[in-house]
């Protein structure tokens, strides 16, 4: 709303995007903006050469919408956690500001793109007009989220909060909670995504028919796991569930708290509150589910 300013300005995204998927299309409820879907590739980014295309048909045309925004998501959830390159952000952001448009980055876990690329956050939202990202993630406070961008956009987006009911008082103890994330995101991250890593090795090691995993494709603290065999929710299940024959077997009762990614996939996050550790008892966890399952 802070960059559409008038209804029917269309906006460009990912098919598979957190925005378009689980917000229940609030930028057309609530903005009035039109959305135009584009294909999401294996690595979470856009087909350059369909952006620009998209991009450029309204332009001078009264009979399509104009595109005013772009939305890019970093990490890429669906994707599995992928990190965007800085170089790709740079085309994006140089195609839309040549056709008249911005880039906003939707940065949810910028902080472990940041970890993942080895580089500041700054050097990210170079190559955007406006980013938001989470400090209730892999940061690990218990609420919160920040939005960046020119003072101007700032400003209206003050007064867009304020009409959406946005308003919070007495919040410095949730800023307190923030403040001590940021801080520690530096150390904190990077175990997460090696426990990731760690994780996917192991699973992918288990060489079960009923999950699969491309340690390649971790870079940050997302494992999506392919199921086979069985449907996802019941693999879930499965994995909550303590039974005495476990115990008996493993010496520990765990349980390994998962939904559905799709119905046959599950998605893994880690955050600063599960260690090394608690990644090893999970991993002993599935290859006792996946023992039980049998061949």
């Amino acid at each position: 709303m802070g960059h559409c300013r008038r209804r029917g300005s269309q906006l460009l995204l990912g098919q598979e995007c957190h925005l378009h998927v689980y917000e229940q299309g609030g930028v057309a409820q609530i903005a009035g903006v039109h959305s135009h879907l584009l294909p999401d590739l294996p690595h979470g980014t856009l087909d350059l050469d369909e952006l620009e295309r998209v991009l450029t048909r309204g332009l001078g045309n009264p009979y399509h919408p104009v595109c005013e925004l772009v939305c890019l998501e970093n990490t890429h959830s669906s994707s599995g956690g992928r990190v965007l390159p800085i170089d790709y952000l740079r085309q994006v952001h140089l195609l839309a500001q040549s056709h008249g448009a911005r880039v906003h980055l939707d940065g949810a876990r910028l902080m472990n793109a940041a970890v993942a690329l080895r580089v500041p956050p700054a050097r990210i939202v170079e190559h955007c007009d406006s980013v938001s990202f989470c400090l209730s993630k892999g940061l690990g406070a218990p609420v919160g989220a920040l939005v960046g961008g020119p003072k101007d956009f700032i400003q209206e987006a003050w007064r867009l909060r304020k009409a959406l009911g946005g308003g919070m008082r007495q919040a410095g103890v949730l800023a307190a909670a923030a403040l001590v994330g940021l801080a520690e995101a530096e150390e904190e991250l990077p175990r997460d995504h090696e426990n990731a890593r760690r994780f996917a090795r192991g699973l992918q090691a288990l060489a079960s028919p009923h999950c699969s995993v491309d340690p390649a494709a971790v870079e940050t603290n997302m494992v999506l796991v392919k199921v086979a065999g069985l449907p996802a929710a019941d693999l879930c299940q499965r994995l909550q569930a303590v039974s005495p024959d476990e115990v008996a077997q493993t010496g520990h009762a765990v349980r390994v708290l998962l939904f559905p990614w799709t119905e046959q996939s599950v998605r893994a996050v880690w955050h600063r509150d599960v260690s090394t550790q608690d990644t090893e008892l999970a991993l002993r966890k599935w290859e006792f589910v996946l023992r039980q399952l049998g061949p």
